[in-house]
């Protein structure tokens, strides 16, 4: 039935080539085959994919618009094969999205991709935290702005929520996002957690 109706939807919707290899490729093809993101401009930051690719760009939007299973499958899998060096206990942290964008899309798309890593962590290294940071205010796209407009747009935009002041502000945390591009959203959210006294905070994304 499902592969049917896959064919109904392709019919109407013509998929990019793009799309139909994410759809057959196993979850770790990606690690072997696609380009490697340089360094970004800040060094908390790691990005593991280039967005310059169209099969990781394709990806990210299948992620973040469509919900794609396998897409986040694949996504995850990258994030937890970096993740896996560490070898010691992290926290993992999304990136938050606004009530507003959460009642427009109906997920964040960063906590699920968190989940996929965890399924994937046999050895329970990594533990999960979703209300640590929040959004405070929603924002424009940032798609089409200029590094400064996305810079001054991100400004005062999270929170951290302190449980009664018993937080374990020694933990490492890592802020999981699908794809940087002038750092400003991830740079804000660590400044924010090391202003109230993490001490251990970076960030790891698929694509830059």
């Amino acid at each position: 039935m499902y592969t049917i109706l896959q064919h109904i939807i392709d019919y109407l919707f013509p998929p990019t080539k793009e799309e139909v290899r994410i759809r057959s490729i196993p979850i770790d093809w990606l690690n072997m085959n696609c380009k490697k993101a340089l360094q970004t401009e800040f060094p908390f930051i790691k990005a593991v994919f280039s967005y310059k690719d169209p099969l990781i760009k394709e990806l990210i939007w299948q992620i973040k618009y469509k919900k794609n299973a396998h897409a986040i499958a694949c996504g995850a899998y990258a994030l937890y094969s970096e993740l896996n060096k560490y070898k010691y206990t992290l926290t993992l942290i999304p990136i938050p999205i606004s009530k507003e964008r959460r009642k427009e899309r109906g997920y964040n798309q960063c906590e699920l991709i968190i989940d996929e890593i965890l399924k994937l962590d046999r050895e329970n290294i990594f533990i999960k935290d979703y209300n640590i940071l929040t959004r405070e205010k929603d924002i424009e796209k940032q798609t089409h702005k200029n590094r400064n407009e996305r810079i001054s747009n991100t400004k005062h935009i999270f929170k951290v929520n302190m449980k009664n002041d018993v937080n374990d502000l020694n933990q490492k945390i890592i802020i999981i996002d699908d794809v940087t591009t002038t750092g400003s959203t991830l740079k804000e959210a660590r400044d924010e957690l090391l202003r109230v006294g993490y001490t251990d905070v970076r960030a790891l994304t698929i694509a830059h």
